[in-house]
């Protein structure tokens, strides 16, 4: 081989190599453009929001939740402050230590705060959420909240939030109406966050926490803060704008507070049933109370300590979650007598002194069936007054047979019974109100058919269903006498510097214009109900006329019939009516009227506008008003040692 052979081959041999290394380079230069492009323009933005999330953190502001008063400006719930021990997951590097140092932390007592079955859980069910924050330990106290900050080192990923928590003043008296709040199920969450809702979020489960949800929610806001490695908050950052939340709309109630409570003292523990009072001049709830209750602050517990009383309160066979006052579906029983004797007075087929072909003997015999009095030794020949004051079966039983089912039906209709009565409430129910056609329908897959007889039973409340409010509504219609309102419990919506935003108006629900003689026959049987010889004396008010009507309602699931008594005072011009159900208890005159008794009495010594009408039914008589103030003497007592004041 030639010297020029070989020079020209070791030529060609470093051209190669210079090509290849040139390739090499470009393709590594290649590469990294590529790789710059997938990170800055592909990943761009995620990538960003990493960078910044390892510097800041996007928080949510959580807005104050409105207030619930009553109508005298009393507060019925408010929010209190609150810490919770909580994780973010994207920021947890070793998920095993930091768990071993949670196990490791002890309250006051020396006790484990932590479970570590339940932190993993948790823990893990939070990973799915990288970005969200997770409570690990709710409504902690400070003590806890100086350990967890001190060994912020050592936990990664877990803060400290700060939060508020509701808090109910009357406790059990006024749950129904006031309701509870519970964290958002993780099953609802996501058709809940188009709304608005963050995770961890509370809403609204009953009562009008649930009804005026977006009312007293408001609207959360939002800031940057800056954190550290651990997560841990170094306050907000100056040139990033912060969105203000915006407050919920505090509500005020119809309802009076003192009354709640009178209510809930006068019903005894041991009792099941419900008491509603209002105002039949406009539709005001005054009170509403229902047996038995629950604590509504258990919901706002720890979730250890909220476990625990919800699993008493579901599987309690008394449902005390039910609101009976709405939701509870009675047989009027002779309440419903008030409305088999306007349908006769309104249709001229019965007037004052009219008195039935059959005198009372204790029992009425049509076909083949003996249907009984309640007084087994009868009650003799009565006029329609005497047969309201000493609710004479017999009396209505021929009363029914002459009106027959639909005319009655449509003067209960007329009042509001067996229909929904659009209260602003969630579950409400509406009843039934029996009669041929109704009857048919229901019970056609048993094939039973409407009969004459039944009349008898539907003429003295022993077939319909309806509920306590209902009965109040009727109660407040027939001594009112002219309108029937829309019950309502919400006066008021109003901002957090005291501006009124909304105010409910009375809503005419139906003009009733009963006829002269109609009025006077029924407010005088009213009356005469708490007069010596009624059956509703228990309920009278010193220096008030009070009409009432009495009840005793068959029940399928006790030996004892269910207590029923209706009333409005003062007769001649009502300002509250009322209705009470007790269950399975007896005689309406000898346990729902002495429930009612109370309230009322306290209403017109205690309330202003009660005290006025007393004023002008006995002006200058100092004794009616040291009387009354007598008679509710024991109840101030009890009231001030129960409910004691802040």
């Amino acid at each position: 081989m030639s010297f020029g052979t070989v020079i020209q081959d070791e030529q060609q041999e470093k051209n190669f190599k210079g090509i290849v290394l040139t390739v090499g380079i470009c393709f590594v230069i290649l590469l990294l453009i590529v790789r710059m492009f997938h990170v800055q323009i592909i990943n761009g933005e995620t990538n960003v929001r990493l960078s910044k999330e390892n510097a800041m953190r996007l928080k949510n502001i959580f807005p104050p939740r409105g207030k619930i008063y009553d109508r005298n400006g009393k507060v019925l719930a408010r929010n209190r402050p609150s810490y919770s021990i909580c994780v973010l997951p994207y920021k947890l590097k070793n998920r095993k230590q930091v768990i071993g140092h949670l196990c490791q932390v002890k309250d006051s007592l020396g006790v484990n705060v932590f479970d570590s079955t339940a932190l993993e859980q948790t823990i893990r069910r939070a990973m799915y959420r990288r970005f969200d924050v997770t409570r690990l330990k709710e409504d902690v106290s400070l003590d806890l909240v100086s350990i967890i900050e001190e060994h912020s080192m050592e936990l990664p990923g877990i803060i400290v939030e700060s939060e508020s928590r509701r808090e109910y003043t009357l406790g059990k008296s006024a749950f129904h109406v006031l309701g509870y709040m519970s964290e958002i199920p993780e099953a609802h969450f996501d058709s809940l966050k188009e709304k608005g809702y963050l995770y961890g979020d509370l809403i609204g489960k009953s009562g009008i926490e649930r009804q005026y949800e977006t009312t007293v929610r408001g609207t959360s806001g939002q800031e940057y803060i800056e954190v550290n490695a651990y997560g841990k908050s170094l306050g907000p950052i100056d040139n990033i704008p912060r969105v203000d939340p915006i407050p919920g709309r505090d509500i005020y109630l119809s309802i009076d507070a003192q009354l709640q409570k009178v209510a809930d003292l006068a019903f005894e523990d041991t009792l099941k049933g419900a008491v509603i009072a209002l105002d039949p001049r406009n539709g005001e709830v005054l009170l509403m109370m229902s047996s038995p209750s629950v604590d509504p602050n258990i919901f706002s517990m720890s979730t250890l300590l909220r476990s625990q009383n919800w699993g008493e309160i579901a599987t309690d066979p008394n449902l005390p979650l039910n609101n009976r006052a709405i939701s509870g579906t009675y047989t009027p029983g002779s309440t419903f007598k008030l409305i088999s004797a306007l349908a006769g007075l309104e249709t001229d087929k019965l007037r004052r002194d009219s008195r039935m072909p059959t005198p009372c003997t204790g029992a009425y015999r049509i076909g083949s069936r003996i249907a009984h009095c309640w007084k087994l030794s009868g009650h003799g020949s009565l006029n329609l007054v005497g047969a309201v004051q000493q609710s004479c079966n017999v009396y209505f039983y021929q009363v029914g047979l002459r009106l027959g089912d639909k005319v009655i039906n449509k003067h209960a209709e007329m009042l509001g019974l067996g229909a929904l009565t659009g209260i602003d409430l969630p579950g409400e129910r509406p009843g039934w109100l029996s009669g041929e056609e109704a009857y048919n329908k229901r019970f056609a897959k048993r094939k039973w058919r409407w009969t004459t007889g039944l009349v008898l039973d539907l003429a003295i409340g022993q077939t319909q269903v309806v509920t306590p409010l209902q009965l109040a509504l009727m109660t407040g219609g027939l001594t009112n006498c002219h309108s029937l309102y829309k019950p309502f419990l919400v006066k008021e919506e109003r901002s957090d510097d005291g501006a009124v935003l909304r105010q409910t108006l009375p809503q005419l629900k139906s003009k009733l214009d009963f006829k002269d003689a109609t009025v006077m026959t029924l407010k005088e049987s009213l009356e005469s109900v708490t007069r010596a010889g009624g059956t509703g004396g228990r309920a009278a008010v010193p220096g008030v006329p009070v009409g009432a009507k009495t009840g005793s309602a068959e029940n399928p699931h006790g030996d004892l019939t269910h207590a029923l008594f209706v009333g409005a005072a003062p007769v001649s011009n009502p300002i509250i009516a009322i209705a009470v159900v007790v269950e399975n208890a007896g005689h309406g005159g000898s346990v729902a009227a002495p429930i009612a008794g109370q309230i009322l009495r306290y209403f017109f010594a205690e309330t202003e506008e009660g005290k006025r009408v007393v004023e002008e039914l006995n002006p200058g008589n100092v004794k009616i008003v040291e009387q009354l103030q007598k008679v509710v003497a024991p109840m101030k007592e009890k009231l001030a040692a129960v409910y004691p004041e802040e």
